[in-house]
C-alpha cells in the first residue's frame, strides 16, 4: 500500500506542475481521494489479521487501487511523473 501512496502522491504532484491551463482539477480531487483511502488503510491493517478492521482496510486498499488504475495514464506525460518527484525533492515543497 505503501507503494500505491508513492505512486498516488507522484501522479498528484506531476498533475500540480502541469501548467494551469493543461490541469485538471478533477484529477487532482480524485488522486487527493485515493491518498486519502490509502492512508486510512495503513492505518486500519496495522491490527491483527482477521480483524475487523484488518478486513476494512483490505477494502479501502482495493478501492483505491482501482480508482488508482482508472487515473493511471489518463493524459499525463509519464516523463511529468518523475519531473515532479524530483523538483519535490531538491525544494522540499
Amino acid at each position: 500500500m505503501r507503494d500505491l501512496l508513492a505512486i498516488a502522491r507522484m501522479l498528484y504532484r506531476a498533475e500540480l506542475a502541469r501548467k494551469p491551463d493543461a490541469m485538471q482539477l478533477a484529477r487532482l480531487a480524485r488522486l487527493e481521494e485515493i491518498g486519502k483511502e490509502l492512508r486510512l488503510a495503513l492505518r486500519l491493517s496495522t491490527g491483527e489479521p482477521d480483524t475487523m478492521g484488518h478486513r476494512a482496510a483490505w477494502g479501502w486498499a482495493e478501492k483505491a487501487t482501482k480508482a488508482l488504475g482508472e487515473v493511471v495514464g489518463a493524459h499525463l506525460p509519464v516523463a511529468d511523473v518523475p519531473r515532479a518527484s524530483a523538483a519535490k525533492l531538491r525544494t522540499g515543497f
